[in-house]
């Protein structure tokens, strides 16, 4: 048996490189998505998830939502999330019985702690450190050069998409933190945030609830719409911004939300109207009779999905596992066929989508 072992693992570090890892983390401030994907960048190979345990957690709260640290502070941060990242990659090799040798390259997104859309964008968790940790090439801080190319540097998956349902049109939805929304047709992609999709229910929930999350949206069915509430909510500038247009929790939070309450409405009141701000916000751009793919944590929002279908009726809505996909861990291959992009020399950035006067090779490569 120990032979028959270490002849598979001989074999293993001896196979030629043929994998990417894709490694994510949202704006829920949760943990990693992790991925191996093929060459292609098609299909999963291997797929897990490491939580940010209660501490980080909250520092990453702090840090995203007050806007206020020190640089140590920052650094501190940067590294735990890097080693999480790391500690998610190296799962990944154990998970699936694949070398690091067997991988071409690690794409990471890292966590984002500040997003001004054409302005600045921040994601820690460092490539180096993660490449370092893992003995595997690391390609990281994807937005910023598309950002000094004159872009929002969000989203920048709609390319992926594009990728996934390769000839075909329709509509992929990302319900993470922030939502984002890409329209394929045969000839155009595009795509920009919404607005809030998990953000504010969550904060909202751990505020009242001391909860991480509604899980399956039971607490929001228990609610009635606050028609004057949501109105106020949708009268935001974000809302009435064209494309190219992104955004993030530095925007909408429980501070912004707190501007709109009075005090005298039901929590589960306010819930219930966070899930119609998502689901309006949402619909409106999903063109009418296109097939619909959802991704991202907020597919577990049984009545999030169930709302967006109602305000969508002749549209077929589904989850990215039509597309062979898993629904959770879209984003985390989009970054592996990021750094595949970025090691071939090729833009991974749509200007049409981002705003950005060119093309662009995107992220830093950290070598081993």
């Amino acid at each position: 048996m120990d032979q028959a072992k270490n002849t598979k693992t001989a074999m293993a570090s001896t196979a030629p490189a043929q994998y990417y890892i894709g490694l994510m983390s949202g704006t829920s401030l949760d943990g990693v998505d992790g991925v191996i994907v093929d060459q292609q960048c098609q299909q999963v190979i291997a797929q897990t998830y490491q939580p940010y345990d209660d501490s980080l957690k909250q520092s990453l709260r702090q840090l995203t939502q007050s806007g206020q640290t020190s640089l140590a502070n920052l650094a501190d941060v940067d590294i735990s999330v890097a080693s999480v990242f790391a500690n998610t990659a190296l799962a990944l090799l154990r998970k699936s019985d694949i070398s690091a040798n067997q991988i071409i390259a690690i794409g990471s997104h890292g966590q984002t702690v500040f997003h001004q859309g054409g302005c600045y964008s921040m994601q820690i968790a460092h490539g180096a450190l993660i490449a370092e940790q893992t003995g595997i090439t690391t390609v990281a801080d994807f937005r910023m050069q598309d950002i000094a190319a004159g872009g929002q540097g969000a989203p920048l998956t709609p390319i992926y998409h594009q990728h996934l349902l390769s000839e075909q049109s329709g509509v992929v939805i990302n319900l993470g933190g922030i939502a984002n929304i890409t329209q394929i047709t045969t000839d155009q992609v595009i795509g920009f945030d919404t607005g809030p999709a998990n953000t504010l229910l969550d904060n909202w929930t751990q505020r009242i609830k001391l909860q991480d999350y509604d899980r399956d949206g039971l607490w929001s069915r228990s609610g009635l719409v606050d028609q004057n509430l949501l109105n106020q909510l949708l009268a935001d500038d974000y809302f009435q911004q064209q494309a190219p247009k992104s955004t993030g929790p530095e925007h909408f939070n429980i501070d912004w939300l707190s501007e709109y309450l009075t005090g005298n409405e039901a929590p589960e009141d306010v819930q219930r109207t966070l899930v119609e701000l998502t689901a309006v916000s949402i619909s409106a751009h999903i063109p009418t009779g296109v097939n619909v793919y959802l991704c991202g944590g907020g597919v577990h929002n049984a009545f999030l999905v169930e709302r967006l279908a109602y305000l969508s009726p002749n549209s077929q809505i589904e989850t990215t596992d039509e597309l062979g996909i898993h629904a959770d861990y879209v984003e985390a291959a989009a970054f592996a066929y990021f750094a595949k992009c970025t090691l071939n020399k090729q833009p991974s950035n749509l200007t049409a989508v981002t705003g950005a006067k060119q093309p662009r090779i995107l992220g830093a490569i950290y070598e081993i």
